[in-house]
């Protein structure tokens, strides 16, 4: 009883999570739903981090190393004044390991930068027997850089989390098209960095139980509201086994 207790108040902490489902000006419903389209299965957000004024990769990586896996969410304009909402899905920690996260099997390449404002998406390239090892760059974890997603890098943002941004295409590209250097926001090839960003925010993904995982999260509680009651009403307790109260067992010895 004393670890499934801990389990139940972890899973009833979710429940409410997804209860009130993420939503900022930046991260609409609509966003939501097509992320949860692209990721598939249920999920709910909790969000690590939200960019101030002023911040650097330090404020990014200490909101967010080692939390698990996140979608980053960020405004990107080119220097021709266009803005699109950009990001990507690390499957793995953001860390300040200085290297990057690789992944040789296709298994573990379930990494993929998006596009929210044309509503395109751009998955880890696959092995292939010409381009073997270049989807295997998944993320860059670097303490001088925010998220640096491939090793074009794919889509990077620098140390002060606003200039000196970039896309160029690389680690994410499709094989058959084999757009390398292109941009993820409007598809132009790279020449220089190009980007700023503006609002950015991390947001941790959780996974949703099932229905039928509810169902023994409240079965669950009921069975602890009745061993609670009855132990108040006859004046025993539970041991850890949950079947045999402590006032019999000392008694027996």
């Amino acid at each position: 009883m004393a670890k499934l207790l801990p389990r139940l108040l972890g899973a009833v902490s979710l429940f409410i999570l997804s209860a009130a489902q993420a939503q900022t000006p930046l991260l609409t419903p609509s966003d939501i739903a097509q992320l949860k389209t692209w990721l598939g299965g249920s999920f709910t957000l909790v969000r690590l981090y939200e960019k101030q004024d002023g911040q650097t990769a330090a404020d990014f990586h200490a909101a967010v190393d080692g939390k698990g896996r996140t979608f980053t969410v960020m405004e990107a304009t080119t220097e021709l004044g266009q803005t699109f909402k950009v990001g990507g899905y690390n499957p793995q920690s953001w860390d300040s390991s200085d290297a990057f996260h690789i992944t040789t099997e296709d298994a573990s390449r379930t990494g993929f930068l998006f596009n929210l404002t044309s509503r395109q998406i751009h998955r880890q390239t696959p092995r292939t027997y010409a381009l073997d090892t270049v989807g295997s760059f998944q993320t860059w974890n670097n303490p001088q850089t925010g998220p640096v997603f491939g090793a074009g890098h794919d889509l990077y943002v620098g140390w002060d989390l606003t200039t000196g941004g970039y896309s160029s295409m690389y680690s994410y590209i499709d094989p058959a098209r084999s757009d390398f250097d292109s941009s993820l926001l409007d598809g132009r090839d790279y020449k220089s960095p190009n980007i700023t960003y503006g609002e950015m925010e991390v947001w941790r993904v959780f996974a949703v139980p099932e229905a039928n995982a509810w169902m023994m999260l409240v079965s669950g509680l009921c069975v602890i509201g009745f061993m609670r009651r009855w132990s108040l009403s006859t004046g025993r307790q539970f041991g850890p086994s949950g079947q045999e109260p402590l006032r019999i067992r000392r008694a027996l010895t």
